[in-house]
């Protein structure tokens, strides 16, 4: 090999130019003159210093640069530019981080906008995903900064879009008052933010303007949501919608758009405020370049990215303005108040709002029709939000589990009236623990040293049953490798699927839905009674009367049992009386702690 076509070599002959230019550039510098303060001796010792510095540097492998950032790096996603079911994508940029810096990349993903900037600004992710209107609002708040943003279709920019169903006879925004609607997050520029300004223009407030409106998370759950009908209209990320449609969407093909905003700054990708310098420059530098290399754009093609770059923060100052105008709105809003004329029907968050929505809407229909009343589906964040609202009357009725009935019973005096029964005819369900086909789990015992999935903390056969399951087997949370809990079942057994997970747990329904995919139950539950009709404390006698009497007739009606079979399979069989006593095994199990239950393995409840 010629040496100068060693690599160690370059790097030291670059190092010796650089050197041989400061002494010619210093040499025909008055730095040169004898009338110095400084002696030239020093000043030659201090130019050999800095001759042994650049030849150091330049002479550093490239694997070193990898070594000055510490790992694992964490990258944050919260805001897709392309529908949810394409996550895996964002695994494969995370994949490519990874293998570009020679360190470990951890995705992190999050399901609302709200808890991704926390994450930001407790310093928990060094980058990530974000949608343009939390940005502006992380930068004012703690100075969260760009880092690139992609380029898409030829533009930075993209728009809010106004979507109903294709066969609606609804033309503009206007032709929506007083219909149902879908934002996506309370924090998002296109699917809040925008058509919120719009109305607010208008001299209104979505609690004024609509009927209904509810948060899907998620803008392609939005679009389905609209194309099932379950709600009149919705305001959607183009980005995704036009992601979807390339991609032959069976939904989009269902939809139409009736509105386009102006064009906003395209959702970026950002950087905490804790993160290194060099850290920041490298995750910059692999992103701009991404597009260079196959590997790279292979990924940016599935992703219809053109490439990353650099934007200005001036970008997304429409947004400000869009903010800037709705803190100055005065008009209060027209809040809805409790009153006799609307009994609010709560439902504990096992699914996530589309499928919510799907299965218990045609059972809040059913029974206004059937009592006359004026019954309204509230779908809370989470279990422990939804028993809050029971207590304080924001909530007059709700189908719960066992766990936050008991919980619900205890701290609010709430009252079950009558429970379900399932579509096999019986009046409980199980706890299932499942792991994929092939898997080497086969019994609980073999999770020792496992990663294992949990449903909610407040869910019973998500997680208080399972946490026993794997005591009585001498598995405790510390022997687990890790272990964490999602907000839904089906979450669950998508993360088992991936592979992401050793093993998890959810209700008997849920994992017989994906047996065919490749899932199997390694491990069953005793019977668990089926989750109760609550009533809370303030409920109205004459209310209480006509649900339970609808409730308890359901399955005696040939419409009441169409409208059953829409429902979760848990509550297919129709409702039977019930009473506390039907669950005073549970809460046996919540108060009496097993000896054999490892460090943290109970939940910290008594009732």
């Amino acid at each position: 090999m010629h040496l100068a076509e060693r690599p160690d070599l370059r790097s030291g002959m670059k190092a010796r130019n650089v050197i041989n230019q400061i002494f010619l550039t210093l040499a025909s510098s008055d730095l040169w003159s004898e009338s110095l303060t400084v002696k030239r001796s020093h000043f030659l010792r201090t130019l050999l210093s800095i001759a042994v510095l650049v030849i150091l540097c330049a002479s550093i492998p490239s694997k070193a640069v990898a070594q000055n950032i510490m790992g694992p790096v964490r990258i944050g996603v919260a805001s897709m530019i392309t529908p949810v079911d394409a996550v895996k994508y964002y695994q494969d940029i995370v994949d490519y981080i990874s293998e570009k810096l020679s360190v470990p990349v951890e995705m992190v993903q999050r399901r609302t906008y709200d808890e991704m900037d926390k994450m930001l600004e407790k310093g928990e992710v060094d980058a990530a995903f974000i949608c343009s209107a939390p940005y502006v609002k992380d930068r004012r708040k703690f100075g969260v900064e760009l880092l690139v943003a992609p380029r898409v279709d030829g533009s930075v920019f993209y728009r809010s879009y106004i979507i109903v169903h294709k066969d609606s006879n609804i033309k503009t925004l206007a032709d929506l008052k007083g219909r149902t609607f879908a934002f996506t997050d309370p924090k998002s520029n296109s699917g809040k933010l925008y058509p919120e300004y719009k109305l607010a223009k208008s001299g209104y407030t979505p609690e004024e303007y609509f009927k209904k409106y509810i948060y899907s998370y998620s803008h392609n759950k939005s679009v389905e949501l609209v194309a099932k009908r379950v709600v009149d209209g919705a305001a959607v990320e183009s980005l995704v919608y036009e992601y979807m449609k390339k991609k032959g969407s069976p939904y989009v093909m269902e939809t139409k758009v009736i509105e386009e905003s102006p064009e906003f700054a395209i959702p970026p990708v950002v950087v905490s405020t804790g993160i290194s310098i060099f850290k920041k420059e490298k995750l910059r530098e692999v992103l701009l370049n991404m597009h260079r290399d196959p590997q790279g754009r292979r990924i940016l093609d599935a992703m219809l990215i053109e490439h990353f770059e650099k934007v200005p923060d001036s970008n997304y100052d429409s947004i400000r303005d869009m903010e800037a105008f709705l803190a100055t709105f005065k008009k209060p809003a027209k809040k809805k108040t409790r009153d006799a004329k609307t009994v609010y029907f709560g439902v504990i968050p096992r699914d996530n709002p589309r499928i919510a929505y799907e299965k218990y809407q045609p059972l809040i229909d059913y029974l206004i029709e059937d009592t006359g009343l004026d019954i309204e589906l509230v779908l809370k964040r989470s279990y422990e939000e939804t028993v809050n609202a029971l207590g304080h009357g924001d909530i007059d009725i709700a189908l719960l589990g066992p766990l936050t009935y008991l919980e619900a019973h205890a701290k609010f005096g709430a009252t079950c009236i009558l429970r379900s029964i399932t579509d096999k005819n019986e009046s409980f369900y199980r706890s299932v623990i499942i792991a994929r086909k092939g898997s080497d789990v086969k019994k609980p015992a073999d999770l020792k040293d496992k990663k294992f999935a949990f449903a909610s903390l407040k869910s019973t056969s998500g997680n208080l049953i399972p946490r026993y399951l794997l005591a009585e087997a001498g598995i405790h949370l510390r022997e687990l490798r890790s272990y964490k809990n999602f907000d839904y079942h089906d979450s669950v057994v998508k993360w088992v699927l991936k592979g992401e997970y050793d093993a998890g747990a959810v209700r008997e329904t849920v994992a017989e839905k994906y047996l065919p995919l490749g899932l199997r139950i390694v491990a069953s539950s005793s019977a668990i009674p089926t989750g109760p009709v609550v009533v809370g404390p303030r409920t109205p006698y004459v209310v209480v009367e006509k649900l339970r009497r609808s409730l308890l007739n359901m399955n005696k009606s040939k419409k009441g049992r169409a409208v059953l079979k829409k429902a979760d399979r848990e509550i297919q069989g129709g409702f039977i009386k019930a009473t506390d006593s039907d669950y005073a095994g549970v809460r046996r199990m919540i108060n009496d702690v097993p000896k054999t239950c490892g460090a943290g393995c109970h939940p910290k409840i008594k009732l």
